[in-house]
């Protein structure tokens, strides 16, 4: 359950298409919706007595457009939800400052679109998305501004279905912590997914073991067993092969998951994972939105 979801918005119709997704997940889970807008100082130049000087009063300007942007915006989706909602306006880097409000305002989640402009330009890692991802230490979901999410029925919740990668590591029980967090009490289904590399498949041949199977009765059923409820329905699957990033997507579709769950690190053999290739292709191609479960906690320091 989530007290309050923070949704970063940047004067872009493309970061606003989060909303259709944090409000339903609000009104789920009884939450406060927080609308953040960073601003920060340009400084623009103009020219005076032949030589650019900077332009205080355009500055101020661009900032009072900033601010009065986010308020109008948190006036409107008030009137689409019974979820409280706050516009929240700050001066500042971006990243640090989301982080900041998150810790202050006791945001559980926080849900951007990964496509904008202005201080979310260039949203792939190495910019605001995979610095916010690195530093937060609540789960982000990421949601494609591509094109619009897929209607709901009226009250239904957003998310029924998820596939969550798993390496064997400690990582993985955050990641289903925060899974049953997002789900609740709402009937759903999850997928534990773990993918063997296809060395490790014939180094198991090589030994006489299956080791898919090994996998599957050592591993995954003891923990799907654990993390299975009366309204939670717990799945495994086992492939072999690798390239991670497409086998993840094709079980999404196989099991028409509607998110995509990793933790910060993860899937052993596969370094820097968040900032990999494996989540590069989730976050820029996953036709659903991906939930990035953070491995460390408040306030430890992560490096860059």
């Amino acid at each position: 359950m989530y007290a309050t979801i923070l949704v970063p918005v940047d004067e872009s119709k493309l970061s606003e298409r989060a909303l259709a997704i944090a409000i339903p997940l609000a009104e789920q889970h009884g939450s406060k919706l927080i609308l953040f807008h960073a601003y920060e100082r340009v400084m623009p130049l103009t020219m005076g007595q032949g030589a650019p000087v900077r332009d205080t009063a355009l500055d101020d300007t661009w900032r009072a457009e900033a601010r009065a942007y986010v308020e109008k915006l948190a006036k409107r989706t008030a009137k689409l939800t019974t979820a409280p909602v706050e516009a929240v306006f700050r001066d500042g880097r971006v990243v640090p400052e989301m982080v900041a409000v998150a810790a202050e305002a006791g945001v559980g989640l926080i849900v951007m679109s990964t496509h904008g402009r202005g201080g979310f330009q260039r949203f792939w890692l190495g910019s605001v998305a995979d610095a916010l991802v690195r530093q937060a230490a609540v789960p982000v979901m990421l949601v494609r501004g591509a094109r619009p999410p897929a209607r709901r029925l009226a009250n239904a919740p957003p998310f029924v279905r998820a596939i969550v990668p798993l390496d064997g590591s400690d990582n993985e029980e955050r990641a289903l912590g925060a899974v049953k967090a997002l789900f609740g009490r709402t009937h759903a289904r999850v997928t534990l997914v773990h993918v063997v590399h296809p060395m490790s498949a014939v180094a198991g041949v090589n030994l006489k073991r299956d080791h898919e199977a090994e996998v599957k009765q050592e591993y995954l059923e003891p923990l799907a067993q654990r993390t299975a409820s009366a309204t939670l329905e717990v799945r495994i699957e086992v492939k072999v092969d690798g390239n991670v990033a497409r086998v993840l997507l094709e079980s999404a579709e196989a099991h028409d998951a509607d998110l995509i769950v990793i933790a910060g690190q993860g899937l052993s053999g596969l370094q820097r994972f968040l900032v990999g290739s494996v989540a590069d292709k989730l976050i820029r191609t996953a036709p659903v939105p991906v939930l990035v479960v953070p491995t460390h906690e408040a306030g430890a320091t992560i490096p860059g």
